[in-house]
């Protein structure tokens, strides 16, 4: 059976790029398309078969493919294009001989319309005629067909007009240009070509031997040809030949098939912009991240940038790892600087389809959009890839421990260093890492705002992004409350992100956290909402679930510096209080009652001795209760009577100290650089220092945050010198 014809069903099994996926589809484009060679389907049934060389390039490509991975595949595509010229052979046409055959066609047809409308005359006299208007420039053709054939003789014209009447318009094409697609290769019975092409793309590093030796195992020294007769294999130069002018003539198929990253950035269509249709500030924001070209203290760091497309403003955010919560924070940052946006752009990375960003848009709704770009297409959010490329070459490079941008330049990096510099050295060590993340933070801020914002920039007509900004000044929707972006944007609490409260306050990542307004709920098994702050870890933020609603602040006290007893003597009074004041409502809501009153109002008596409960002037039970939890969800809530002086005092400071902002919660290498420094003042006072103190500073000479802080120990003893 011959491999090289399909049917349209087996066409439409194969669902291959450029063609139908069904039968009934297959059959109207090759009616349309007119597919040459075609045949009465062999064997049983009806139908037409269709030969390989008929299908369309791409479709082609892939039954080569195809056919390199499988020990029995079928035929492989043809590549070069075929048109019946004669009954004697197919004409293989080039693009340029297509091209050709084009503009000599149009010419030939815009001569027969103007023979119909001078009828009457001699053809021989109407071609001089028409040969003399058209290179007169009189003659109205397309520019193209001008441009390829800028002037026409008689004698040339006679033989297209000749052609196109006899059916054999591809002789148009010229034979000089058929040499390239008219080789024994691609003059096969079986696609030979195609399945060698299909052999260079999968094995671009092979030679022409061994593309040679593939082709010999698949078809044997020599093959039939189309339109009769045997051919040889041919050597392997020729064939390096034969790929080397396919390469050039299908430039754009070979690069995206073998570098599509380079296809995108070189060939890709770009004609129209992505931020044309942007008309006003925060319409469209885009969001993405990477990993930086630079190595920190504390490892390698990842940068999240968010660009706000109508006026190119950037904010940077510095972070370990890609997660949502740093997604959420960049968004809070932003939307506190710039405003609500209508639309926020991204990719579909786990970070950015993760459920905490996804709860933001779903509780956001319609009131900020989330567009996902198609995966694979970086193009689709032009803007903040150039951001992040305007960071990695402007300000990466600028700092110490800079890496370089892509493999080659990282390695000349370390080249730079010897080879007994560099033995057994860490990548920290090599590239001379210098910075811990909050110091790269900071400086990320200060070169977006002094450097980035007030430099001109092309797409803003070299405006800056700051003067942009200034022009639309409060035509943005601004937030009035934080606490709509703490509910929004604030990473949950591990689990479902709900606690119930304890006698010692919420727990949250094995640390209690407490605030007045939080008694009401001590013991109850009420859930509350809580909200982590990204930015601070000495307090979290909570909420009543329902409906959502802002309760408090509630504060972890070793974290931020606060004591316990404190804080536990206040809140005693405050529970003491509350009891004190629902009890105080029961009481009174309860008055006018008696037991017996109650008991007959329930029983019922005859209706002459019965009389009606006279009514309380006092509000309902309910009424109390209401009162006292207004008080306690206020936001300063009030506190007991003291019954002891000391009592006052001490409750006064808890309380100057809670409303005080909360200070940094201390880092665990604050304690250890206080362990670190007693040691070494007892090392140089000459007093006797335990084993377990020797070998833990010994340890932690070495580490990133002991060299840290002595760095920074020794730049402000420099500074401090005075100048001799």
């Amino acid at each position: 059976m011959d491999e090289s014809w399909y049917t349209a069903s087996e066409l439409a099994f194969f669902a291959l790029p450029g063609l139908p996926s069904t039968k009934r589809g297959i059959n109207m484009r090759a009616q349309q398309e007119r597919w040459s060679p075609a045949r009465p389907r062999q064997g049983r049934g009806g139908g037409t078969e269709y030969h390989v060389t008929a299908l369309p390039p791409e479709a082609r490509i892939e039954l080569g493919r195809r056919a390199a991975e499988q020990a029995t595949p079928p035929a492989p595509p043809k590549l070069a294009a075929t048109l019946k010229g004669t009954a004697a052979a197919p004409v293989v046409l080039t693009k340029a001989g297509k091209a050709r055959l084009d503009a000599k066609a149009t010419i030939a047809n815009a001569f027969l319309a103007f023979e119909r409308q001078a009828g009457g005359l001699s053809r021989d006299r109407l071609v001089h005629k028409f040969t003399g208007f058209y290179n007169a420039r009189e003659v109205d053709v397309p520019d193209w067909a001008r441009a390829a054939k800028p002037t026409v003789s008689p004698s040339s014209l006679r033989r297209w007009v000749e052609a196109v009447e006899s059916g054999e318009a591809a002789r148009l094409a010229g034979a000089y240009g058929n040499r390239k697609g008219a080789g024994s290769l691609d003059q096969a019975r079986e696609d030979i070509m195609g399945y060698l092409v299909a052999v260079a793309l999968a094995k671009p590093d092979w030679n022409a031997d061994a593309y040679r030796a593939a082709l010999v195992k698949r078809f044997g020294e020599g093959f039939e040809l189309l339109r009769g007769g045997q051919a040889k294999m041919p050597t392997a130069g020729w064939i390096r030949r034969r790929l080397n002018q396919w390469r050039e003539e299908y430039k754009q198929l070979h690069l995206r098939l073998t570098n599509p990253d380079a296809w995108k950035n070189r060939s890709l269509v770009a004609v129209g912009s992505y931020s044309e249709a942007i008309t006003k500030p925060n319409e469209l924001w885009e969001i993405d991240a990477s990993p930086t070209d630079l190595m920190l203290t504390d490892g390698r760091h990842t940068i999240y940038v968010v660009v706000d497309v109508f006026t190119r403003r950037m904010l940077i955010l510095v972070t370990k790892v890609p997660r949502a919560s740093a997604v959420l924070l960049l968004i809070r940052r932003a939307i506190l600087a710039w405003g609500m946006p209508e639309a926020i752009k991204t990719d579909n990375g786990s970070d950015f389809l993760a459920r905490e960003t996804q709860r933001f848009f779903a509780l956001v709704g319609d009131a900020i959009r989330h567009p996902v770009c198609t995966p694979y297409s970086p193009e689709q959010k032009p803007h903040v890839e150039r951001a992040i490329g305007t960071v990695q070459h402007g300000l990466m490079p600028l700092l110490p421990g800079y890496t370089g941008h892509n493999v080659a330049k990282r390695q000349e990096i370390r080249s730079r260093q010897t080879f007994a510099a560099r033995l057994g050295q860490k990548d920290e060590e090599v590239f001379e890492a210098a910075l811990p993340a909050a110091e790269l933070q900071m400086l990320a801020d200060a070169w977006v705002e002094n450097r980035y914002h007030t430099s001109p920039h092309a797409g803003l007509g070299d405006r800056t992004p700051a003067a942009v900004a200034e022009e639309h000044a409060g035509s943005e929707w601004r937030v009035v409350d934080e606490r709509q972006l703490d509910l929004l944007l604030m990473p949950c609490a591990d689990g479902d992100g709900t606690r119930t409260v304890g006698k010692k306050g919420i727990r949250v990542e094995n640390a209690d956290f407490w605030a007045p307004e939080l008694i009401p709920y001590v013991g109850t098994g009420d859930r509350l909402e809580v909200r982590l702050d990204p930015e601070r870890m000495d307090r979290v933020f909570v909420y009543r679930p329902d409906p959502f609603q802002f309760l408090c602040i509630a504060q972890n006290p070793e974290r931020a510096g606060l004591s316990r007893a404190e804080l536990s003597a206040q809140a005693k009074a405050l529970q003491q209080q509350l009891i004190a004041d629902q009890k105080a409502a029961i009481r009174a809501a309860g008055k006018g009652f008696k037991p017996h009153q109650l008991a007959d109002a329930l029983i019922g008596r005859p209706a002459a001795t019965v009389s009606a409960l006279p009514r309380s002037s006092l509000p309902p039970p309910s009424a109390g209760l209401e009162a006292a939890q207004r008080a306690i969800t206020a936001s300063k809530p009030a506190v007991a009577a003291p019954r002891t002086e000391a009592d006052t005092v001490r409750q006064a400071d808890v309380a100057r100290r809670l409303a005080a902002p909360a200070q940094a919660a201390e880092k665990p290498e604050d304690r250890w650089w206080r362990r670190a420094q007693a040691i070494e003042a007892r090392i140089e006072a000459g007093e006797e220092v335990s084993e377990d103190d020797l070998d833990w500073l010994a340890s932690n000479r070495t580490s990133a945050w002991y060299q840290a802080r002595r760095r920074d120990q020794e730049r402000k003893a420099r500074f401090a010198r005075p100048v001799e």
